[in-house]
């Protein structure tokens, strides 16, 4: 997704949002989950929207300075909190927010029940939430480089790649061994790549609905993908091979009385190996 741009970056929310029957306002309060430093958060403040952010790491200092300097957010507001990570509840009050989001997180997230646990409790009744992260049959895994090691992650496929070079920018000067090592240890703790119908059953569990969105992805947000948006098979392409978009909301207590949050007044937990 195009982030360089903050109008283009909210765009692309706002379209797939609308496809789905959600329109955001300037009164819609958002929760970035897993923001890392905070960026995506600045981009929807930037446009006038009520962001907030959360993480398992205190990096957004900088993001918060910022937002303070061009008066982004009120005199001594925080917009930014830090997870718990010894119960991994969202620090937000229940039925907080009308849309949560989160962009290349859900790969990291090795507790899919708490987690989407606390997204439905923070959203209110009729809110919704959408999640991009890489697909389990990427071609060269974003984390570590290496091919299909999203799948295929046992120490000897890693040790292979090792010795023929493959490393990330923080591995350099580590032996092929050790590259191996510390990439067996990232995939297998701290990565988490599931199938479509376990990605369904998981989210299922917790919201009764879930859609793949990845044809919404590619038309608003998709960067070189939008160009190929009418090519045969390419939404299929896309979802085993590059990006899982998964949406899904927050139904009230009576399905029947159901409405899109009221026009809802609407990291990336990047972790290094």
């Amino acid at each position: 997704m195009d982030q360089t741009k903050p109008q283009k970056f909210v765009q692309t929310h706002e379209n797939i949002l609308r496809e789905k029957g959600f329109d955001l306002t300037r009164d819609t309060k958002i929760l970035d989950f897993g923001c890392g430093a905070g960026r995506e958060v600045y981009q929807f403040r930037k446009m006038g929207y009520k962001a907030y952010g959360c993480d398992i790491k205190d990096v957004f200092g900088d993001i918060q300075r910022q937002c303070e300097a061009e008066k982004l957010i009120g005199a001594n507001e925080s917009i930014f909190r830090t997870i718990d990570m010894s119960n991994y509840r969202i620090p937000f009050a229940d039925g907080t927010f009308d849309y949560v989001f989160s962009n290349q997180v859900f790969e990291h997230v090795q507790n899919y029940s708490e987690a989407l646990s606390e997204i439905y409790r923070v959203l209110k009744p009729g809110g919704c939430s959408l999640h991009f992260f890489p697909a389990r049959y990427r071609p060269v895994e974003p984390h570590v480089f290496v091919p299909f090691a999203g799948v295929f992650r046992s120490y000897r496929y890693l040790l292979f790649w090792a010795f023929f070079g493959i490393r990330n920018s923080y591995q350099k000067g580590y032996n092929y061994k050790k590259v191996a090592e510390t990439n067996h240890e990232y995939l297998t703790t701290r990565t988490t790549y599931f199938t479509k119908a376990k990605i369904h059953s998981n989210v299922f569990n917790q919201f009764k609905n879930v859609s793949f969105v990845e044809k919404y992805f590619i038309k608003y947000g998709g960067g070189r993908l939008t160009r190929l948006k009418n090519f045969p098979f390419i939404a299929w392409l896309t979802r085993s091979f590059h990006t899982r978009a998964i949406f899904f909301y927050k139904v009230t207590h009576h399905p029947s009385d159901y409405q899109p949050a009221q026009k809802i007044s609407l990291s990336v937990n990047k972790i290094r190996p």
